[in-house]
């Protein structure tokens, strides 16, 4: 065994890799290579069992525990690897640590196919049987899953003669990329989630679309709430539209602003904008407009007041059926007033699992090991069981590796409270130096609250002279601080509850004393009373607030709309682009501070004083200051003692500021390392900035008035980072940026007007990332070669780029290349000397036609983007692009063929090859090994695929949609990995093969209006399948002048063993006869869609389908009766089915939201319709009168409050209703809660046979100012009847409507006919219209003992059906 030296940064692990693999085959050819370039070169701690395994049948413990102690694997799989039942052990033990803990595995297949060693055939299944005669079947399935998982990892497939230094060396690369994510970068680890999350499941209903739910989780603070919160929401998103989660609730609604910055997030989250409220009220109401009858997931984290959720949530009759809002609290007294449907304690971790997250923490692995064992256990018992404590506390253990250090730490933990979480989580802070105690506390007290990110929050704390990567790399191993994916900080809350009353011990007493303030009604007490002010080190004070007027974009834009002309145009776009002048701009700053209390503050380093005015002298503010962010700064001109003394970060961005006097001053110590003047769209010159020696980082985006920059930027030696991003009034750049020797990231990106570099831009040699797309640049510079540490390099859409020169080849650190829609005409050759480029994008080059054969060297090339680009052929060799794994080639309209050499490209995941006029696919492509996606879509001249596409057992996805495929290859059953089939619209396919049925992880299958007639007998052994969607045309037989014949397709009786159908479409399949009872076996269904079929009868089995929610029967037009359905049914559609005469009971459909029996003129009544308390939705136009005075009757007696749409034959509408136009008048003290519409249509008689729309669109709602139509709703009138008699139709808009929001005293509505109409032939035949107040519908008790002006307008409704069925019954019985 053979260990490196340990590297000087501390580790837990052992090892950074553990080297597998078969000494025999491997030990002084590829393995010796690997473990040379990983050890000697790169000086990685590798572990390597040189002197080969033990004799015996159980593997060494001492390998076991190396394979615990390493980072990361290396599997080197060769021919006789499986053979060795040791290799085999050690490979399923990697296997579970890559499990359990994430660990890193990157296979390497020598003279081995990859797809061999994931099914174990070929000369492995020899070695299988061998061992099967020694070993236990338990053993020999723990092998067979690890030989599938490794078999299935996206690795290196090489042979002897094709291992060279580039291949040795890509491996490297990959290797220490992955060693550097673990083990200090430890992403989410959770113990116990899973079973929870299962709970959640199991108490709420998600895919329910019946009513609204409230799920509660309660428990102490640390206990867990908020990651299972985050689990849960993960797990259920994708079943809503429209979701939001809302952290920190409790700290986030203390500021002023709280609740409505809050409201702002939560409708943002919602509909994508940032709405405009000017206070919480108004911030309700928008809430209430934006969920109005939506299904919705919300999230509200860590509430503690009843105000939080009534300013977030409202009621909960403002949400569509269906919505989830899930609150988590420290109080469960919340949940008992909010009336919760569901509510879930949190508790304590077990001790098993508590064991195994903190050794996870402390030790990076699953158990302790012997001798800490003990001590482990002693530590989990003392912290309480708590996540929280457990995490930091074994953080804080990571890097003492003796069993000395750990005892003494227990000492320390022993004298804390029990279940006193702030004791242990100090432990960990006591361990910091002191600087990293003032990152702590700076992030904990001020940054957390302003929502920094880490580039921020290490700008700043560069600016104090903190090592801030350092210091905060720390806290982040220490479990204090994490950084999530989009780089913003996140810390506990009860971390940073710690924090702050660390702030308060440092001072004991008077507040005022305090050394960092964050809370306004504190910050204004200490500015009014100024003494003892020595101590404050930072002060956030945000005065952010939206105007209590419409902002002038918002103005301009609605003139534009109201009012169009060259005026209005003008106006928009000066605001767009210029902005407006100080005069018409609304007054940004909210408060007036003097400046005074501030100059007793000698140690204030940090000042956040945003939409703040300053009064007084600025130069009384404290020399110390080290940084300050002035947002919304009233100044027009930045005087220059706001610069001096040892001032180091300037944020002025979003201001309105002119000019910044010139920094070239003796009095200006340049101390100066951070400006940001982003957004300010008045700034018209970039200072004079020689004097700044230090500055590392300028940011002028979005100033749109700026047009050159100075030459002094040009000498900013230590200058890092410059953004001039979106300045589009730019023209000039620097001429000499000889003296940028420090300069890493360029960004010029949208300065339109930009036509020319600096010729000497190759000066800038530490440049990294040159941003330069949407600029107007026609060439890049010569002297572009001297970029050597070049890494990003964006020209897209630089549509005057033609070429590129041909020095771009020594760019050699290049790894991203984005030439998107450039004017390019071809790429020069070197290109392919990029050997780090990982990232090449040539999308929608119109002009580009050929690729050089040199991209095959590309030998680092993982992305290449060719998507609508005019290339007619690639240039790929065998054996090039080894690292390749996305490749889009879609709409190429001149590729018309692939080459041979695809099949070596050995590490692709995807492959996009959409649109293209390809013919055929090469044989070859089935040797892509780890093939996971294929789009094949609108392939108009793809008629076969090859045979050896069954070979890609690895695809996941495969898109022929649209595809001239003839058939699929027997081979094609092959695809054991398969979950996506779409295959809509293949004019070609008629039949699938036999072997379909093999598509064992088949989930969705989609193959509408394909002419496949007849599904293989095989097709019920697709067991995983979830969605089959197979619909025919044509889809409505009704529609007058159909001329298409019916398909007929041949279901197999084995289609009965989709047990996980959730969706079957089975529209237009021409099924005869009988449905066979077989379909009620499908139990899982929730969707079932069997339209335009020629059945007459359904089975009574579908009564057991206790999932289904909708149920479509359109134009069934042989059906003569529907049997009992399933109790969790929400939308029944029967509408025309002629034949249909009866329908079973409906009492018992509690959750039915809609039925539709327009069209059904031999139903004579509905069983049960006056139980339906929940329907919405009625539609019975065109049924016949016997039927509507059985249903006329029915809704006498039913509860109409839910209804919203109702159509029925009648010649009348309710004579309370007003008819003509009507003027809206407010009453007082009673809010407007609807609008109920009331028409009668009819179709002419000569236009019944020809009006083929889905619904009557003729008729319109008008609201009117003035004789003005200020606001049109087309009524929607659902139903087209087969006759021309007489339709009733009523329409109920609820107080959330835009068309209630849309009134106002003295406007008018009225119900029009379109004009011009959509179709002729409707008459509108009367209408009327009923203002809905408040009061008018809230009885919920007995109504029978009130008068006819006390009655509910439901009630009304009810006995209008009644008197209306009394007058019906009367005629049809005189008629008789």
């Amino acid at each position: 065994m053979m260990e490196t030296e340990v590297i000087t940064k501390p580790h837990r692990l052992k090892f950074d890799v553990f080297l597998s693999f078969r000494g025999e085959d491997t030990r002084r050819t590829i393995t010796e290579r690997v473990y040379d370039a990983l050890h000697r070169k790169e000086k990685l701690r590798v572990f390597r069992d040189d002197e080969g395994m033990q004799r015996g049948d159980e593997i060494n413990p001492s390998l076991v525990a190396a394979m615990e102690d390493s980072a990361a694997s290396v599997v080197v799989l060769s021919p006789r690897y499986a053979d060795s039942h040791w290799c085999l052990d050690e490979l399923a033990t990697l296997c579970d640590l890559r499990a359990s803990l994430k660990r890193p595995m990157i296979p390497i297949f020598y003279e081995v196919d990859p797809s061999h060693v994931r099914k174990q055939n070929d000369h492995f299944a020899k070695d299988f049987e061998e061992h099967a005669r020694r070993f236990k079947e338990e053993k020999i399935k723990r092998w067979r899953r690890a030989m599938t998982l490794v078999g299935n990892l996206s690795g290196f497939v090489c042979k002897e003669e094709t291992v060279d230094d580039e291949m040795i060396g890509l491996l490297v690369k990959r290797v220490l990329s992955e060693v550097s994510n673990t083990p200090e970068n430890v992403g989410e680890y959770t113990v116990g989630l899973e079973p929870r999350v299962h709970d959640l499941m199991d108490l709420v209903d998600v895919k329910s679309s019946s009513h609204v739910q409230i799920l509660g989780l309660h428990g102490m603070g640390g206990i867990g709430k908020t990651t299972l919160a985050k689990a849960f929401y993960n797990k259920i998103v994708a079943d809503f539209e429209q979701r939001v989660f809302i952290s920190n609730v409790r700290e986030r609604s203390s500021d002023g602003d709280g609740l409505l910055n809050l409201q702002k997030t939560l409708i943002k989250g919602l509909l994508r904008f940032v709405p405009e409220v000017e206070d919480v009220t108004k911030g309700r109401d928008k809430i209430r407009e934006s969920v109005y009858e939506k299904k919705i997931l919300v999230v509200l984290d860590d509430v503690d007041n009843l105000d939080q959720i009534d300013a977030l949530i409202g009621e909960r009759s403002w949400y569509g059926e269906g919505t989830l809002i899930v609150i988590t609290t420290r109080d469960e007294e919340i949940l008992s007033k909010l009336l919760v449907n569901q509510r879930y304690e949190v508790r304590c971790l077990t001790e098993e699992q508590a064991l195994k997250l903190f050794s996870y923490h402390s030790l990076r692995k699953e158990k302790p090991t012997e001798s800490l064992l003990e001590l482990s256990k002693k530590i989990v018992k003392i912290s309480g069981l708590l996540p929280l404590a457990l995490e930091v506390f074994g953080s804080l253990l990571y890097d003492k590796k003796e069993e000395k250090e750990w005892q003494t730490q227990i000492e320390k933990l022993k004298n804390t409270q029990p279940g006193n979480l702030q004791d242990v989580l100090k432990l960990s802070f006591d361990s910091l130096d002191d600087e990293e105690k003032k990152v702590f506390l700076d992030v904990a007290c001020l940054f957390l609250k302003m929502q920094m990110t880490k580039e921020e929050i290490v700008d700043v704390l560069n600016g104090c002279g903190f090592n801030a990567e350092a210091a905060l790399g720390v806290l982040r191993q220490k479990s204090l601080v994490k950084f999530l994916s989009d780089e913003n900080l996140w810390m506990h809350d009860q971390i940073r509850d710690m924090g702050w009353q660390l702030d308060l011990k440092e001072t004991p007493g008077d507040t005022r004393m305090r050394s960092r303030l964050w809370d306004r009604a504190e910050i204004m007490n200490v500015l009014n009373n100024t003494k003892e002010t020595s101590s404050i080190q930072g002060i956030v004070l945000d005065f952010r607030k939206l105007p209590t007027h419409p902002r002038a974009e918002n103005i301009v834009l609605t003139n534009l709309h109201e009012k169009p002309g060259v005026r209005s145009v003008f106006s928009y776009l000066k605001n767009k682009f210029i902005g407006f002048s100080s005069e018409e701009k609304p007054k940004s700053s909210e408060i007036t501070i003097p400046v005074e209390p501030f100059a007793p503050m000698t140690k204030l380093r940090l000042l956040q004083i945003n939409h703040v005015e300053l009064a007084g002298n600025l130069e009384l503010l404290p020399s110390e200051l080290k940084w300050i962010q002035w947002r919304g700064c009233p100044l027009k001109d930045v005087p220059l003692n706001l610069l001096a003394g040892q001032l180091a970060v300037l944020d002025l961005a979003e201001s309105g500021i002119r000019r910044i006097q010139s920094l070239r001053s003796k009095g200006v110590d340049g101390s100066l390392k951070v400006v940001n003047l982003r957004g300010c769209h008045s700034l018209e010159v970039v200072p004079d900035l020689s004097n700044h020696k230090y500055l590392e980082k300028l940011v002028f985006e979005r100033c749109m008035r700026l047009v050159e920059v100075p030459r002094s930027v040009g000498t900013l030696r230590k200058l890092l980072h410059l953004d001039f991003r979106n300045c589009p009034n730019l023209t000039e750049f620097l001429v000499d940026v000889s003296g940028l020797k420090s300069l890493e990231k360029l960004y010029l990106s949208g300065c339109s007007n930009l036509s020319v570099l600096p010729k000497d831009i190759g000066a800038m040699t530490c440049l990294k990332e040159l941003l330069l797309d949407g600029t107007a640049i026609k060439e890049l510079p010569e002297s572009i070669f001297h970029l050597e540490n070049l890494q990003k390099l964006s020209l897209k859409s630089c549509r005057s780029i033609q070429e590129l020169p041909m020095c771009i080849g020594t760019l050699t650190s290049l790894e991203e290349l984005d030439l998107s829609s450039t004017s390019l005409q071809s790429l020069p050759s070197s290109i392919g000397n990029l050997k780090n480029l990982q990232k090449l994008s040539l999308m929608h080059c119109a002009s580009l036609s050929k690729i050089p054969e040199t991209i095959s060297k590309l030998r680092s090339l993982k992305k290449l983007f060719i998507y609508g680009s005019a290339v007619e052929e690639l240039p790929l060799s065998l054996g090039s692009l080894p690292c390749l794994t996305d490749f889009s080639a879609g709409e190429c309209k001149l590729l018309k063929h692939f080459p041979s050499s695809i099949g070596g490209l050995n590490s692709l995941l995807e492959l996009e090859l959409d649109g293209t006029p390809i013919e055929t696919l090469p044989e070859e492509i089935g040797d892509l090994h780890f093939i996971q996606k294929l789009v094949l879509r609108n392939c108009k001249s793809l008629k076969v695929l090859p045979e050896s596409i069954g070979n890609m057992d690895t695809l996941h996805s495969l898109n022929l949609t649209g595809s001239s495929i003839e058939k699929l290859p027997e081979t094609f059953g092959k695809l054991e990995n398969l979950v996506s089939l779409r295959m809509d619209n293949c004019k070609r396919l008629k039949r699938l093969p036999e072997s379909f049925g093999d598509l064992k992880s088949l989930h969705r299958l989609f193959m509408k209006e394909t002419p496949v007639r007849e599904l293989p007998e095989s097709f019920g052994n697709l067991s995983n399948l979830r969605v089959l969607k197979i619909l025919k045309r044509p889809l409505f037989r009704s529609f007058p002048g159909t001329s298409e014949e019916p398909s007929f397709v041949e279901v197999p009786n084995s289609y009965s063993n989709l047990l996980l159908l959730e969706e079957l479409d089975a529209r237009g399949w021409g099924i005869w006869g009988k449905v066979p009872d077989d379909l009620g076996k499908l139990s899982s269904l929730k969707t079932l869609e069997l339209g335009n079929n020629y059945f007459h009868s359904l089975p009574s089995s579908l009564e057991g389908l206790s999932n289904l929610k909708m149920f479509t029967l359109y134009d069934c037009q042989e059906l003569k009766c529907v049997p009992p359905l399933p109790w969790k049914l929400e939308r029944l559609i029967l509408a025309n089915c002629f034949s249909l005469e009866s329908i079973s009971d409906l009492s018992k459909l509690q959750s039915l939201d809609e039925l539709n029996l327009t069209n059904c003129g031999k139903v004579d009544d509905v069983p049960g319709l006056e139980h339906l308390k929940a329907l919405k939705r009625l539609y019975m136009s065109g049924c016949n009168s016997k039927f509507s005075v059985a249903v006329k009757k029915r809704l006498s007696k039913a509860s109409l409050k839910m209804m919203v749409n109702l159509s029925l034959p009648g010649n009348r509408i309710p004579g309370w209703f007003s008819q003509g136009p009507l003027t809206f008048s407010p009453q007082p003290n009673r809010e407007l809660r609807g609008v109920i519409l009331a028409v009668v249509v009819a179709l002419k008689q000569d236009c019944v046979a020809d009006y083929q729309l889905p619904d009557v669109m003729e008729v319109q709602a008008q609201i009117l100012k003035l004789d003005q139509p200020l606001y049109t709703h087309t009524l929607h009138l659902s139903g087209v009847p087969r006759t021309s008699d007489d339709q009733l139709h009523i329409c109920r808009y609820p107080a959330l409507h835009s068309m209630i929001w849309t009134f106002k005293d003295g406007y008018t509505i009225q119900v029009v006919k379109r004009e011009p109409p959509i179709k002729e032939g409707v008459e509108l035949k009367m209408h009327g219209i009923h203002l809905v107040y408040e009061g008018d519908d809230d009885f919920k008790g007995e109504e029978h003992v009130l008068n006819e002006t006390q009655l509910t307008v439901s009630q009304k409704l009810a006995n209008f059906f009644r008197s209306f069925e009394e007058g019906e019954a009367s005629s049809i019985s005189e008629s008789t």
